[in-house]
């Protein structure tokens, strides 16, 4: 599995913070509070342009409507119709940075998690608040859905997973992983893959919640960890790297660093697009395609 730099965007001014993608575009945030948008056909930023009050730590955009979700570091919530470029609703309710925003289908509900550990619950359609959660676990950095909506994972900075039932929302369990926070998570199959803030990656079996194995992954925190295929997947590092890895044996396949045309400072976000580019972006104001070109 080799990936090669394709693509690369400088248009930030500033750390880019969290990425996502819709149909041909990506969406970007970043520390000059900007939210933009790039046509990765065209290869160039469209004319799709919203500017914040403060920055956004985290974007998401939906995966059954035409919405993004905006998490700012003042608490403000936006909700974004792509297709007319209009804010549909502005939620003022989080006092506090807003670090994870996730979607559930299944129960038409939107997650978001700020640096308070409030968990708070809305309603995908009508954007009112259903409940709200105080887990006082400090940052709620984020927030996974497992076996098809029916759960939900919540990793933090006090070290812990919790696993909710989403029907009313009753915590199920409570893993503590490490003492230094938690950063990042992929459940794939029988396992969950936690990436921390002390650089390592946990493998926790998810059945049995016991943690497998602990591999020194990074220099430091793992901030995202993406699914590429069923044999791999990516994490992206603090370290100013990014790094494919073997599923089955969790080895490194692969290191996209500055030797090959990588960024010069954290990796803060990573997605795959279409199945065949691993988008990255950074605190060096870059977004980054690698073209997949070996599977």
């Amino acid at each position: 599995m080799i990936f090669s730099k394709k693509i690369e965007f400088n248009d930030h001014t500033g750390p880019v913070y969290s990425i996502a993608s819709a149909e041909h575009f990506i969406y970007s945030s970043g520390a000059d509070n900007w939210v933009a948008r790039w046509n990765l056909q065209a290869q160039k930023q469209d004319e799709f342009a919203i500017k914040l009050d403060s920055p956004a730590y985290s974007i998401f955009h939906s995966v059954t409507k035409p919405l993004l979700f905006i998490g700012c570091s003042n608490g403000d919530f936006h909700v974004i119709n792509t297709i007319i470029r209009e804010e549909i609703n502005f939620i003022k309710h989080h006092k506090s940075a807003i670090f994870s925003i996730q979607e559930n289908p299944r129960t038409n509900q939107i997650y978001s998690g700020d640096s308070a550990g409030n968990l708070c619950i809305w309603n995908s359609i009508s954007f009112q608040l259903e409940l709200q959660i105080p887990l006082n676990c400090e940052k709620i950095r984020a927030i996974g859905l497992i076996d098809e909506g029916t759960k939900i994972v919540v990793l933090s900075k006090d070290g812990k997973l919790r696993l909710f039932e989403t029907s009313y929302y009753n915590e199920l369990l409570c893993i503590p992983i490490n003492s230094d926070g938690l950063q990042s998570i992929l459940s794939v199959s029988d396992l969950h893959l936690v990436g921390g803030h002390d650089g390592f990656l946990y493998v926790v079996n998810s059945t049995t919640n016991s943690i497998l194995s602990k591999i020194a992954a990074h220099k430091g925190a793992i901030y995202s960890i993406k699914q590429i295929n069923q044999t791999s997947f990516a994490t992206s590092s603090r370290d100013k790297t990014v790094k494919i890895w073997d599923l089955t044996t969790m080895r490194v396949l692969q290191k996209l660093d500055l030797k090959v045309g990588g960024h010069k400072n954290s990796v803060n976000d990573i997605l795959l697009f279409n199945n065949e580019l691993l988008v990255s972006c950074s605190d060096d104001s870059k977004i980054i395609g690698w073209k997949l070109n070996d599977l």
